[in-house]
C-alpha cells in the first residue's frame, strides 16, 4: 500500500510537471508566432525546444504512476495535439486576414 507521504510526493510532482507543461506550451506558441510574425527563423527553431520540453513535462506527469488511464490518455493526447496548435492557428489567422485584406486605392 502507498503511504500518504508517497501520494503527496506524487501529487506534488504532477503539479510541478503540470505547471511546466502549461508554461512550455505557452512559450512554444509565443516564440513560434513571434518567429513567424517577425520573420525570424531562429525564433521558430527556439520554439521547438519549448515544444520538446512540453512533451517531456507530459511524460513526467504520466511517469509518476499516480494517474489512471483516463488522465494518462488525456495528457498524452493533449501533448501531441499542442504540438500542432501554433502552426494551425498561424494558418487560420493568416488565411482569415488574407481573405479580408482591404483594397488599396490608387490616387
Amino acid at each position: 500500500m502507498i503511504s500518504s507521504h508517497e501520494i503527496a510526493q506524487m501529487v506534488g510532482a504532477i503539479i510541478i510537471y503540470g505547471f511546466f507543461f502549461v508554461l512550455t506550451a505557452g512559450l512554444y506558441a509565443m516564440f513560434y508566432a513571434m518567429g513567424r510574425l517577425f520573420e525570424r527563423p531562429w525564433l521558430v527553431k527556439l520554439s521547438y525546444l519549448f515544444a520538446a520540453a512540453e512533451v517531456l513535462s507530459a511524460v513526467g506527469m504520466v511517469a509518476t504512476g499516480y494517474l489512471d488511464r483516463f488522465w494518462v490518455n488525456l495528457i498524452l493526447f493533449s501533448a501531441v495535439t499542442y504540438l500542432f496548435i501554433p502552426q494551425g492557428m498561424w494558418w487560420v489567422v493568416v488565411n482569415f486576414h488574407a481573405e479580408y485584406e482591404p483594397e488599396e486605392h490608387v490616387h
